[in-house]
């Protein structure tokens, strides 16, 4: 398998799933580097925020990710 050589925003990723930004902040923070779930900083300075970014292996995985959610809540319901 191939490295990935592009990421996906968080902000790509709840547009193509449908959602809002911050249920796939949510979701990111269950996933690992191994996932496809990346931090990407752009700034040297110490306090420099972070993007949250997606590869495809990473989108898949947050699309597993909220169908299992989903399906919990209708369970639950």
């Amino acid at each position: 398998m191939s490295e990935p050589s592009m990421v996906f925003t968080a902000r790509y990723a709840a547009r193509w799933l449908g959602v809002d930004i911050d249920v796939v902040e949510v979701l990111a923070r269950e996933m690992a580097p191994e996932d496809g779930c990346l931090a990407v900083i752009d700034s040297l300075d110490d306090d420099a925020v972070s993007t949250t970014a997606f590869t495809r292996r990473g989108l898949d995985h947050l699309d597993e990710l909220l169908n299992q959610r989903r399906s919990d809540f209708m369970q639950e319901s």
